[in-house]
């Protein structure tokens, strides 16, 4: 018991000791705790020639590069799986593939020019529609239906004399036909050579019907809704 005075105040104060300092580790450094060992990083540790380098991720033999490339190879898989589970769940709950077999597409045709031929998808296959100029309407109500293979006429084809709305699948075996070309300048199939006139009817080659006509309805003079059902 040590007496002890502060600012005119006397205090007895007890020490308790707590032992002296014992050295520890390698080197002999004290440490204030005794029983507590100093690690020894051992050479067999460390990298080889850990000496010579002066970058502490260099010096060690155990690096974090693994864990962070594993860490992120998971993230990747994580989400790439997670974007199909919303894709598969996005197709569940939308609408079933026979509601988009039937869907009804509108197309405005004053956006095909005359002379031109535009292609459009429509229940998966390619739709054409054409603008046709007066001499190619001419050529094709001026047809012999006598000569022709599949005969229908032009009026029963076109609904409006200037377009023609057709499917672009060639009746051979479902090649896509080019526009604009062949004897007749109707369309073209290069796979095995059929002719179609500028009504898509078949004149020359292996195909035996005409390109089918979907069923279409003109709400204007320059707006048309193809596929609707009844």
């Amino acid at each position: 018991m040590d007496a002890v005075k502060v600012a005119g105040v006397r205090y007895n104060v007890s020490w308790k000791s707590h032992g002296p300092f014992v050295p520890t580790g390698e080197t002999g450094v004290p440490s204030l705790h005794g029983d507590i060992q100093k690690p020894e990083f051992l050479d067999h540790e460390r990298k080889p020639n850990w000496k010579d380098r002066t970058d502490p991720a260099a010096r060690h033999a155990y690096s974090n590069n693994t864990s962070y490339i594993m860490m992120g190879a998971g993230a990747g898989i994580s989400l790439y799986l997670a974007k199909y589970t919303l894709y598969g769940l996005a197709l569940m709950l939308g609408p079933g593939r026979d509601k988009y077999a039937a869907a009804a597409i509108e197309v405005d045709l004053a956006t095909i020019p005359e002379g031109k031929n535009a292609v459009f998808m429509w229940r998966g296959k390619p739709l054409f529609i054409r603008h046709r100029t007066s001499e190619e309407i001419t050529a094709a109500q001026g047809c012999d239906l006598a000569a022709l293979r599949d005969p229908q006429t032009d009026s029963e084809r076109c609904l409006n004399e200037k377009y023609l709305i057709c499917l672009g699948v060639c009746t051979h075996l479902g090649c896509v036909p080019i526009a604009h070309a062949g004897s007749w300048k109707g369309y073209y199939c290069p796979c095995h050579g059929s002719h179609y006139d500028t009504s898509a009817r078949i004149m020359k080659g292996p195909a035996p019907l005409n390109l089918e006509i979907p069923k279409h309805e003109y709400l204007t003079d320059s707006l048309v809704v193809i596929g609707k059902e009844d």
